[in-house]
């Protein structure tokens, strides 16, 4: 008998499995082709906070990166809890091997941010994700897909990728482990998460693919993730508009204002500081400070082009003697698109706080 007769396809349940949760994550208010979920504390994490460029700066001679270290804030906008907490994240840097036989150390940085919305994206879809029932021990979210499917959303997307560089993105979000908890030097205190990005991957080899390419991988999202889907404590955000940002902290600000910005309207403007972008994104590198506050000034504007944003003013404040600027409070205007994107998103947790959403 062929192999090829032998090998059993690995695909989703027949009828997978369809919780009230899950029903409810997956029904949006508007066109859902465009639009996805921002994820409670999972999507605070900057997880992708080092570029490629940088990593390349930060490797030794034999390839090799360091831990990496972020402390950032994260405040919670559900269940009547506003207190911010204090966190750290702890990357684990991943060894691919290369080619050569030799190794080189990575972070997961803007390719694998991309690929792990697409595959959230996929798990929205009813035939390629499932959840369990809601049980504290078996918080389990999987998704199923094809590294062509990812690629074709990439590309749709403007975001072409060959399948070995999505393959390694994969690889990336697979290995790397982060650990996440509150500061010790705070009033609260303790682990928040430890884990990789995506769990318990199955994939195929060269050879199953040949066998059969229909075939599918599988993967399980972190708990946070179930955690975030059983609680109701996700936000509707246009992925669209996400997946057409160019730079990596306009991403950033777009899930920021789609996740916090829950009072938006047209004469409500929305303030940040320079400092607390640097410090929650982790995107901001550059050593002087005038370039830094550029930098950030640029992105806005690009969020204004993006129509995410009406427009933005930057208030300096100076030290005492005047001649230096000791930070800046940016003071962004949402587009009456942006407006509309946020009422609707308030208009389904409303709705599937009340458990009137209707099911799938």
């Amino acid at each position: 008998m062929s192999k090829a007769l032998t090998v059993k396809r690995r695909q989703p349940p027949k009828k997978p499995q369809i919780s009230e949760q899950l029903s409810m994550f997956r029904n949006f208010y508007g066109d859902s082709k465009d639009l996805s979920n921002t994820i409670e504390m999972w999507d605070a994490i900057p997880k992708y906070a080092v570029a490629g460029r940088i990593q390349a700066s930060m490797r030794d001679e034999k390839g090799n990166l360091p831990l990496y270290e972020q402390e950032f804030v994260y405040t919670p906008t559900y269940a009547n809890r506003p207190e911010p907490l204090h966190c750290k994240v702890i990357i684990q840097p991943v060894k691919i091997k290369n080619k050569d036989g030799t190794s080189t150390d990575y972070y997961p940085s803007a390719d694998e941010e991309l690929v792990e919305e697409v595959l959230k994206k996929i798990f929205s879809d009813r035939e390629f994700g499932e959840l369990a029932e809601h049980d504290p021990t078996q918080k389990k979210s999987k998704v199923w897909f094809t590294l062509n499917m990812v690629q074709k959303e990439l590309k749709e997307r403007g975001r072409t990728r060959s399948l070995d560089e999505i393959k390694q993105s994969i690889e990336i979000l697979a290995k790397t482990v982060l650990e996440v908890g509150l500061l010790k030097d705070r009033s609260r205190r303790g682990l928040l998460y430890t884990g990789t990005i995506l769990q318990d991957l199955t994939r195929l080899t060269r050879e199953d693919y040949l066998i059969d390419p229909k075939q599918l991988w599988c993967a399980r999202l972190p708990e946070p993730i179930s955690d975030s889907i059983n609680n109701i404590s996700y936000r509707q955000f246009n992925y669209g508009t996400l997946m057409d940002l160019k730079s990596p902290l306009a991403r950033w600000f777009h899930k920021r204002l789609s996740h916090n910005y829950i009072q938006a309207n047209h004469l409500n403007k929305y303030t940040i500081s320079q400092t607390t972008i640097e410090r929650d994104s982790g995107l901001v590198r550059h050593p002087r400070k005038d370039r830094r506050m550029a930098y950030v000034e640029g992105v806005l504007q690009e969020l204004v082009e993006a129509n995410v944003l009406e427009t933005f003013e930057a208030e300096k404040a100076p030290t005492n003697t005047g001649k230096r600027v000791l930070n800046v409070k940016y003071h962004l205007q949402p587009s009456f698109d942006f407006v509309q994107e946020m009422k609707n998103a308030n208009a389904r947790n409303r709705d599937s706080q009340k458990g009137t959403v209707k099911l799938l």
